[in-house]
């Protein structure tokens, strides 16, 4: 009882930052005295600390228990998206302490290189200290060759426990701590990127489903004899409404002449990318504002299904795609609105990620705290 009573106290702090004794009793629905044991257990192994003073309530101020401090105990998080690596070091509470981004689109498949240029990431955040674990948060369409970074990371810091999982949980993890689903229990994360895919939290608990592939629907076909997607059917949702699905609509309306900031933006670079339609999006381009009002619909019309099979009080949009903004979330709203059942939607939040690019380092130091916690704890 003991050990589980370790692992619920830890987890706690992780999600809620520095409690109380009485908090933490409160939370765990024990009297104060059932902690004692345990507290000094923790104490003793450097797991947890003495916190800041708690603002009074009246009477006596309370000192708080926290985690140790990143100069003790750190963790590791990864986001491995389209483009993009983030590395970012971490406390025990899922604050980041430090972090690069750096972007590997020129690496392609270089397996060897694309390892050394996240190795030397990694050393840059960690500054010779070894994490206590690792988080790693992979988008479904990142380079094949991340995945093999696993391997050199676990031989680089052995016996350190890692965690894996997709990009759309991890962001659900990231908003639920620290962004715009903060103590909502049931709410859905929508991540935006070179594919659409989603992650459920039900009862404050994260949806897998059987095969552990729940939430991939940017492959659900809306039309049966629409464009090609990369999967090899058509009409699926990732082939009109991805990032790459975006950019080449918006390449073919610049060829014909439709948007003079893209054109410009094309004749400069050679290519479009998406930076290039979110930047023409922000003056107003007739292009750019109807692409991002088509794929609020056509994601509205999918949207809908799953809030009236989910049930969700909020819904979170984020990922790269999710900074076409507003025409984007417009349309969206009026369109899940309009298609969900009216019960449901009537006490509906459909919003924009408040942490953005964090959320999805957050939850992949949410799951390396939580594979530091399941492993017995170690690594200080």
């Amino acid at each position: 009882m003991t050990g589980e009573l370790d692992g619920e106290v830890l987890r706690r702090l992780r999600d809620h930052g520095p409690l109380t004794r009485t908090q933490l009793a409160q939370q765990l629905g024990v009297p104060r005295t059932t902690l004692a044991s345990p507290l000094r257990q923790l104490t003793e192994a450097g797991d947890v600390r003495d916190g800041p003073v708690a603002a009074s309530s009246g009477g006596r101020r309370s000192v708080t228990v926290a985690m140790p401090a990143p100069a003790d105990r750190v963790f590791l998080a990864l986001s491995l998206a389209e483009r993009r690596v983030r590395v970012a070091a971490l406390d025990g509470h899922l604050t980041i302490e430090s972090g690069v981004s750096i972007d590997v689109q020129d690496l392609g498949d270089d397996q060897a290189s694309m390892t050394a240029t996240v190795l030397r990431a990694v050393d840059q955040v960690l500054r010779d200290r070894r994490p206590a674990a690792i988080g790693v948060a992979a988008a479904g369409t990142a380079p094949v060759a991340y995945v093999d970074l696993a391997g050199p990371l676990a031989e680089r810091y052995d016996t350190t426990p890692a965690a894996a999982v997709p990009a759309a949980r991890a962001m659900a993890l990231g908003e639920r701590r620290a962004g715009a689903a903060r103590g909502i229990d049931d709410f859905v994360a929508v991540r935006l990127g070179g594919s659409v895919t989603l992650a459920t939290m039900s009862g404050g608990r994260l949806s897998t489903g059987g095969s552990g592939h729940a939430g991939e629907v940017g492959h659900l076909r809306v039309e049966e004899f629409g464009p090609a997607c990369v999967c090899g059917l058509t009409g699926c949702l990732d082939a009109f409404v991805s990032a790459s699905a975006l950019v080449a609509q918006a390449t073919e309306q610049a060829h014909r002449g439709r948007s003079q900031v893209l054109a410009d933006a094309l004749s400069r670079n050679g290519a479009l990318d998406l930076a290039d339609l979110v930047a023409a999006g922000r003056t107003g381009d007739p292009v750019v504002v109807q692409l991002a009002r088509d794929l609020g619909q056509r994601l509205g019309k999918v949207l809908a299904g799953v809030v009236a099979h989910a049930d969700p009080l909020r819904v979170v949009l984020g990922g790269p795609v999710a900074a076409l903004g507003a025409q984007l979330l417009g349309d969206l709203r009026t369109t899940v609105y309009r298609l969900a059942p009216a019960r449901l939607a009537e006490d509906l939040d459909i919003v924009l990620s408040e942490v953005g690019d964090h959320a999805v380092l957050i939850g992949a130091g949410s799951e390396a705290v939580e594979a530091w916690i399941a492993g017995g704890r170690s690594a200080r």
